[in-house]
């Protein structure tokens, strides 16, 4: 870890994320793939042990000139946020586990120790925070996310 960095536990940085109102240093991406767009925060998690980020996302398609979002995905680049390697209709644990294809449990990853990227300022969570991710779906249409994911480059 850098020096002057928090340290946040993997399993409960997505909610702590999504409550904080942090805003992004980093301009969101846009990469083409599978005839739509995908569209992934500037805000990331870094997890050393595997040298990967972890971002929030968006997988859309263009309606009348705007990008209309179709489901979300947690989207995984390796370490310098270059090669993508991963993504699934997952929350943050969960799509990096299967990513892992078992190497260690979901309830290993929880602990893992990470980092948050692309915020100008640290943040404080209260209390009641849930770990393992919401796994909630943003998109609102009611449906489960639950997908085998999408394999990229190396593992």
């Amino acid at each position: 870890m850098e020096k002057n960095v928090t340290e946040y536990q993997f399993g409960t940085i997505e909610d702590i994320l999504r409550n904080s109102g942090a805003e992004p240093t980093e301009p969101d991406r846009t990469a083409e793939m599978d005839g739509g767009i995908l569209l992934t925060s500037g805000i990331h998690v870094y997890l050393p042990r595997f040298e990967i980020n972890v971002h929030e996302g968006f997988f859309c398609h263009m309606e009348d000139g705007q990008l209309e979002p179709l489901y979300f995905l947690t989207v995984i680049y390796d370490r310098t946020d270059k090669e993508f390697l991963y993504d699934a209709e997952e929350n943050f644990v969960d799509t990096v586990h299967q990513w892992l294809k078992g190497k260690c449990t979901p309830e290993q990853l929880e602990q893992e120790p990470c980092e948050v990227k692309g915020i100008g300022e640290e943040f404080i969570h209260g209390k009641g925070i849930q770990t393992g991710g919401s796994g909630r779906n943003p998109v609102g249409d009611g449906t489960a996310c639950r997908s085998a994911g999408r394999h990229h480059g190396k593992r």
